[in-house]
């Protein structure tokens, strides 16, 4: 039953690593675009940003109640680290639902990049203190921050930015957004993800069972970035989210049935049958919580069927610059002659500046605007 839980919460997390990260990419591009190119990137992941969030909310459920041990000295060796991810959720998705309910929105854009930067940064560390191994002791307690300290953890860190990057580029590719980080960012990765195996190779961490099977999901990480200099549209798009996801798995069977590995007594390292929670509260969550899994899956993938066009179609301004009309305000930057669906608000105007209001006052529905 260990064994079953400890799938589903990798599976868990590469979805998170892979769907989150594409809301971190393009949150980390969004200082390199101009004004108009942010909001329509901002549009183009809106649809689906919750729906990529909530993987991490079912992973940390499953790490938490299956795996207390797992989580308790995981996130004892890298406390720090956790902060910064938490404070990174809660930048990046404010952020996201507040700025379009501001005229001001360069605050809110440096909010979510420095939100996506410290997420991907801070999920690249967590990896790597798994890779390194923690400094546990015989009583099974883990004590001091001694991985943080290693230069492979924090080049870890960095190819895990790089991959989120070129993940959002490939994103926004597809969704007819200029961007040229991908031409860059993807061969980039895939030479820091093989520069980083070596690193690893060379420090030796203690525990490290599967070595061959590690160095298979390596090539193929790095394979999948070069791929999307071959491709384009979804195909790139799904070349970089399989990059992002296999860092997951490699690290975890690396390391299995080991979990977590020991730096100073090897015989406290850490299993999935020990770091696992009592047979009991397995099968409970099996009964509980197992059942609304594909549930979850399902919503996610109805949520990207039903919103596959709704990139094309602008969110709501709740204000405007005056004297611009309406239809200018919702054609924004979109090239002429092209035709868009348009959700205009009624602005609050001053009583003062009645003169300055636009002649023709905007339609309570949705309309098609050919700009």
């Amino acid at each position: 039953m260990s064994a079953l839980w400890y799938t589903i919460l990798g599976l868990l997390f590469m979805a998170y690593f892979a769907l989150g990260g594409l809301d971190q990419g393009v949150a980390l591009l969004l200082p390199f675009q101009r004004p108009e190119s942010r909001r329509a990137s901002l549009n183009a992941v809106g649809p689906r940003f919750l729906g990529n969030e909530v993987w991490i909310v079912g992973a940390v459920g499953v790490l938490v109640a299956a795996f207390p041990r797992l989580e308790g000295e995981l996130f004892g060796a890298a406390y720090p680290v956790v902060i910064a991810i938490v404070l990174g959720l809660i930048a990046l998705n404010t952020g996201v639902q507040l700025r379009g309910r501001s005229t001001r929105t360069g605050g809110f854009d440096a909010l979510i990049t420095a939100g996506a930067l410290a997420l991907a940064v801070g999920w690249g560390l967590l990896l790597g203190v798994v890779l390194h191994g923690v400094p546990m002791t015989a009583d099974g307690h883990v004590h001091g921050f001694a991985p943080l300290t290693s230069p492979a953890v924090w080049l870890t860190a960095l190819v895990n930015v790089i991959l989120v990057v070129a993940n959002g580029a490939a994103y926004l590719a597809w969704q007819g957004i200029a961007t040229r980080v991908l031409t860059w960012a993807a061969p980039v990765g895939a030479g820091g993800v093989l520069v980083a195996a070596a690193v690893w190779y060379t420090q030796d961490p203690p525990g490290i069972r599967n070595p061959i099977l590690a160095t298979a999901l390596v090539l193929a990480t790095a394979a999948a970035l070069v791929a999307t200099r071959f491709t384009s549209g979804w195909r790139a798009f799904a070349a970089t989210l399989v990059a992002c996801a296999l860092p997951v798995i490699t690290v975890a069977l690396a390391r299995y049935p080991g979990v977590l590995a020991s730096t100073m007594d090897p015989g406290a390292t850490v299993t999935v049958d020990s770091a696992a929670a009592g047979a009991d509260t397995l099968r409970l969550l099996a009964i509980g919580a197992a059942p609304l899994l594909p549930v979850l899956v399902a919503v996610q993938v109805s949520c990207w069927w039903l919103f596959r066009r709704r990139e094309s179609q602008p969110t709501p301004s709740t204000g405007r610059a005056r004297g611009r009309s309406w239809t200018e305000d919702c054609c924004g930057s979109g090239r002429s002659g092209t035709t868009r669906w348009c959700w205009p608000a009624r602005p609050s105007w001053p009583r003062s500046s009645s003169s300055a209001r636009p002649s023709a006052s905007p339609p309570s529905c949705p309309v098609r605007v050919r700009c």
